[in-house]
């Protein structure tokens, strides 16, 4: 009789999870491009670069750099099973979306958590703004109502906040309980992108300066990248999958988280290394572009955690291969699979 070998997995030369690695460089690098050029090249009441050359858009070369290597990694990189004797490793990347779902980390749930506290913070630093204003002027001869002045544009933009708001803490409440993004969840993560949507057109309906050399344009792909994001998320775990919505899910992911950090952390660093009067002018970004760091990033570290095993019946070797039938029972079946 013939002693079978080992199945030998072949080695992945270059892995999908590498793509992690290059986004924590290009994190960091973009942060510290970011940094020197608003404390070198920023005119920041004009809210434009002193020297508008793409030479000294440092920020511009890190970004482009990062995402060209990770999209390189993620387009040419392996996400393969592996084979240890009798079980069979299966990837996460490869891993069926209803299997997937129920791995996030609570994590990605806390991360929830952050983000609908940061936009909830920003709903009550502009709604103080405005009765701030409003209870400056008024007075006993003629009161001014305390949220007088706010437009119905700001309603519908406050209304879709608090849906979105509701749906961040519902979506983290069933991560923690183990049970994954439900399909629930799927639905009303559509209000995400539609909240920034509105801002986008705001943006530009209030004649806001938008170009390759204003500050604002990563704003700008903060909010693209991040919508497109929570689609592709609300596609893979709401069983609308198609074929490349991981790849976009990554891709997006990774820009967004990029991008949103890119807009937040060098603008906290100047009020430490810049004067007032030197930075007068600079408006102070969104805190909830933070949690949309956290999230997209909490939410892709799904598809590079423990591999989960398989374990394989033995073969009956007394001639031909062929499986034993041994019978199995719905409990036999389902110590079948578990993570590693």
């Amino acid at each position: 009789m013939k002693e079978t070998k080992p199945y030998k997995a072949s080695k992945v030369i270059l892995d999908k999870k590498l793509s992690l690695v290059a986004y924590v460089i290009t994190l960091v690098c973009a942060v510290a491009a970011r940094t020197i050029q608003l404390n070198t090249n920023m005119d920041f009441a004009m809210g434009k670069y002193i020297d508008p050359s793409l030479a000294k858009n440092y920020t511009f070369w890190a970004l482009l750099i990062g995402f060209a290597v990770i999209f390189a990694i993620m387009i040419l990189g392996k996400s393969r099973d592996k084979a240890i004797k009798s079980c069979i490793l299966i990837n996460p990347m490869r891993l069926r979306a209803e299997r997937l779902n129920k791995k996030i980390s609570p994590h990605a749930g806390a991360a929830m958590f952050i983000l609908a506290l940061l936009i909830v913070f920003e709903i009550f630093m502009d709604f103080s703004a405005v009765a701030k204003a409003n209870l400056a002027i008024s007075t006993e001869d003629n009161p001014v109502f305390i949220f007088a002045g706010i437009p119905a544009m700001e309603w519908v933009l406050f209304s879709v906040k608090l849906i979105t708001i509701i749906t961040l803490i519902s979506t983290g409440v069933n991560i923690m309980k183990g049970e994954g993004i439900s399909s629930g969840n799927c639905v009303f993560m559509m209000f995400f992108p539609i909240w920034k949507l509105i801002e986008i057109f705001a943006m530009f309906s209030e004649n806001q300066l938008v170009g390759i050399y204003s500050e604002k344009i990563i704003e700008l792909f903060t909010a693209m990248t991040a919508s497109m994001f929570f689609l592709c998320a609300a596609r893979l775990f709401g069983g609308w999958e198609k074929k490349n919505t991981r790849f976009w899910m990554c891709i997006f992911g990774y820009m967004a988280s990029v991008f949103a950090m890119v807009s937040v952390a060098p603008r906290y660093i100047m009020l430490f290394i810049k004067s007032y009067t030197e930075r007068d002018g600079m408006e102070m970004p969104a805190v909830s572009n933070i949690g949309i760091a956290v999230v997209t990033i909490a939410i892709i570290a799904v598809f590079w955690s423990t591999y989960v095993y398989r374990v394989m019946p033995k073969l009956n070797l007394t001639g031909k291969r062929r499986w034993t039938k041994t019978t199995m029972t719905s409990k036999g079946m389902s110590d079948i699979t578990d993570e590693v």
